[in-house]
């Protein structure tokens, strides 16, 4: 093989590596341009939802703004509100108007009993008033105070109770003061509540209300209500309270539900004229109301015009020293056979009625009320409703 042949194959080579190399060239630019006319149309796609979430952002920031402006505009408007609110609106808050008192003084040693209206308020023998400088006083004046109430709202919802209307307030108040910073207190310096009895319908209730200023003229302003109070429902729309035991307002507010009482009544026969075989005295029960109690709740039972009203703390010793912390306790309602009457200081009074107080259906006095500890406490207070001895006045400031 000669040279020319030798040079014609090496060139034949060369082409065929030169084609070669220049189709991996093509097919190398090829897929490179493919690729670069692919990732140049997802640009354009991302370019265009950019555009489109600058669009929507650039609305939103405009929504924003209008927004902002708007919440600027209502705060500013609220503001002025509130400002004419608290200066030329100033009379829409809660006022009480004093409309009627009944003032008693009290020797704390001997207590007292005051009535207004539908209020009648029992001072226990030792009960004393501690001032807000902490000096206790053994004599002072104890007032009942009607209330006529502007712009007071229903009850709010607590305890399941609430939403109730009021109705009208009072209040007790300590030489003249109506304050929480006063308190009753007993020999020891505890806290000792007025009894306090009303009558109202089943369906009404109080709340205790704080808060307030009292003004010159006894005008009570502002205030709100605190907790509702705990009545004892009696009968015949007879409820007591034994928690009162600082001066501050109570608003009566109706409930719409009824009230039931844990009194339990029984009537005994009347004996007819063959049974009494005696001419002797008799006291025949005619009627009996009983409740049981728990001695550290106290309770109160009613009997015709009679209230008997066992305050908490009230135990019962027996003959054999037993206390009794529960118990059943009756007031007996009794008729008198064969009366023998009185004669005191020349004047003649015949018995009309009696009552005793049970315990256990047992009437002695091997029985006796105590405290905790088996000390004689104050008595059941008795509370009898009477008519007035003739030519008498009640004087209410």
């Amino acid at each position: 093989m000669n040279n020319q042949t030798i040079g014609l194959i090496i060139l034949v080579v060369i082409l065929a590596v030169g084609l070669i190399y220049v189709g991996y060239l093509y097919s190398t630019t090829a897929s490179v341009a493919s690729k670069y006319m692919a990732l140049q149309s997802q640009y354009q796609q991302l370019q265009s939802k950019y555009q489109t979430l600058e669009s929507e952002y650039s609305g939103l920031m405009t929504n924003y703004t209008n927004l902002e402006n708007q919440y600027m505009s209502l705060q500013g408007q609220y503001q002025s509100l509130e400002s004419m609110s608290n200066s030329s609106i100033g009379m829409m808050q809660p006022e009480l108007i004093p409309v009627g008192e009944a003032t008693v003084m009290v020797n704390a040693t001997q207590g007292a009993t005051v009535r207004l209206g539908n209020i009648i308020a029992v001072i226990r023998p030792g009960t004393y008033v501690e001032t807000p400088g902490g000096q206790v006083l053994n004599t002072y004046q104890f007032s009942i105070i009607d209330y006529m109430i502007e712009n007071i709202g229903l009850t709010p919802m607590e305890m399941n109770m609430g939403g109730s209307p009021p109705i009208y307030a009072f209040a007790y108040a300590v030489n003249g003061q109506v304050s929480p910073g006063y308190t009753f207190v007993n020999q020891e310096g505890k806290p000792q509540a007025i009894i306090t009895v009303v009558r109202m319908p089943s369906t009404w209730t109080t709340w205790t209300w704080l808060g307030f200023t009292e003004e010159s003229n006894g005008t009570l302003i502002g205030g709100r209500y605190a907790f509702p109070d705990n009545w004892v429902y009696v009968s015949s729309g007879i409820f007591v309270n034994y928690q009162f035991v600082k001066p501050v307002p109570w608003v009566f507010v109706y409930t719409g539900m009824p009230a039931m009482p844990m009194t339990v009544y029984a009537s005994e026969t009347t004996p007819n004229s063959t049974e009494i075989t005696t001419m002797e005295t008799e006291l025949a029960p005619v009627s009996i109301g009983t409740v049981t109690v728990n001695a550290t709740q106290g309770s109160a039972v009613a009997v015709g015009n009679l209230l008997a009203i066992i305050p908490p703390g009230t135990y019962v010793k027996t003959s054999s020293g037993q206390i009794l912390n529960t118990y059943n306790f009756s007031l007996v309602y009794q008729a008198v056979y064969n009366p023998t009457y009185l004669n005191e200081s020349n004047t003649i009074y015949w018995p009309i009625f009696s009552y005793a107080f049970a315990v256990n259906n047992q009437i002695s006095p091997g029985y006796t009320f105590v405290n905790a500890s088996g000390s004689p406490t104050p008595p059941v207070v008795t509370i009898a409703f009477l008519p007035p001895p003739k030519h008498s006045t009640t004087q209410v400031a």
